[in-house]
C-alpha cells in the first residue's frame, strides 16, 4: 500500500535484530533470536514472511505471515490443501500512531498471499482490540472462541507423562484441519516457545488418548489444557489426574 512518508518491504536477515526490538517494545517483553529461529524459520510448513514498515527515522511496524495450510480432514491424504497464512506477532512503534502503518503491513501480506493462490486464506486469532483493527481494514470476524475457568475435581490415577506420547496423536476425522503430525506438534511444543508443555495419558488405559497441558500461577495454580485427542472418557480422567498431581484447583 503506497504511502507518502514510509515504505513497506520484506524484512531480510539483516533486519532481524530491528524486528525483535520492535516486537519487544510493542509487547513490553523480550523477544530473542532463539525464539525467532524456532517460530519463524523452523515452522514445519515453511519460513514466515516478515513485513517491515520504515521511514528515514527507522522502523515503524512489523507483522509476520506464517504458513498455516488447511485440509479437509475427511478427504484422502493426498487431497489438495487450502493455502493459508496466519497473521502473528505484529507491532508498531510510537512514531507509527495514526499513520496507517498496521494497515499497510497487513495489506502487504494479503497481497503476497493472493499471488498464485486463488483460494488462499489469511487469518488471525486476535484480542478484541486487534480484531477491531482487522475488521476496520476489511476482515470478517467469526464467532469468538470461548474459554473459561472452572473447578477441576481431583481423581488420583497413575499417569504416563512423556513428550514421546506425541507419536500417538490422532488427527481429527472431520472438519477443516491444520496439517498436524507428530513432527509439527513437537515443533509447536518446543521449550523455545517460552512455555513448558507436558503430555500425559492414563498408564492403565488401552484406548489411545493424550492430554497436552501446562500449569501456571502461584498460590492459585491453574491447569491449562492445550489440546487433547482420543477416547473422551480417558481424556477426562487424565485431566483430573493431572490436576491432582499439579495440585491445581482450576
Amino acid at each position: 500500500m503506497p504511502s507518502p512518508d514510509f515504505a513497506v518491504r520484506l524484512a531480510t536477515a539483516d533486519d532481524v535484530d530491528t524486528v525483535l526490538r520492535v516486537l519487544s517494545d510493542g509487547y513490553g517483553r523480550p523477544f530473542t533470536r532463539e525464539w525467532f529461529d524456532w517460530k519463524h524459520l523452523e515452522c514445519p510448513w515453511g519460513a514466515s514472511r516478515c513485513w517491515i514498515a520504515d521511514d528515514e527515522g527507522g522502523p515503524l511496524g512489523v507483522v509476520f505471515g506464517m504458513p498455516w495450510p488447511f485440509r479437509d480432514a475427511s478427504a484422502p491424504a493426498d487431497a489438495q490443501e487450502v493455502a493459508a497464512w496466519r497473521l502473528v506477532d505484529g507491532a508498531t512503534t510510537v512514531r507509527a500512531q495514526r499513520r496507517g502503518v498496521f494497515k499497510a503491513v497487513v495489506h502487504a501480506e494479503l497481497q503476497a498471499a493472493g499471488v498464485g493462490h486463488g483460494t488462499g486464506l489469511v487469518f488471525a486469532t486476535a484480542t478484541p482490540e486487534a480484531q477491531a483493527a482487522h475488521v476496520k481494514n476489511g476482515a470478517v470476524a467469526l464467532e469468538p472462541i470461548r474459554y473459561f475457568y472452572r473447578p477441576v475435581p481431583w481423581v488420583p490415577a497413575r499417569l504416563e507423562t512423556s513428550m514421546e506420547l506425541v507419536d500417538s496423536w490422532l488427527p481429527p476425522s472431520t472438519g477443516l484441519a491444520t496439517r498436524w503430525g507428530s513432527g509439527a506438534l513437537r515443533w509447536r511444543l518446543d521449550a523455545r516457545s517460552g512455555h513448558e508443555y507436558r503430555i500425559s495419558r492414563l498408564a492403565s488405559a488401552t484406548a489411545p488418548h493424550g492430554v497436552v497441558h501446562r500449569t501456571v500461577g502461584g498460590r492459585l495454580r491453574t491447569l491449562v489444557v492445550v489440546g487433547v485427542w482420543g477416547d473422551a472418557d480417558a481424556v477426562a480422567r487424565t485431566v483430573r489426574a493431572v490436576a491432582w498431581q499439579a495440585k491445581a484447583p482450576v
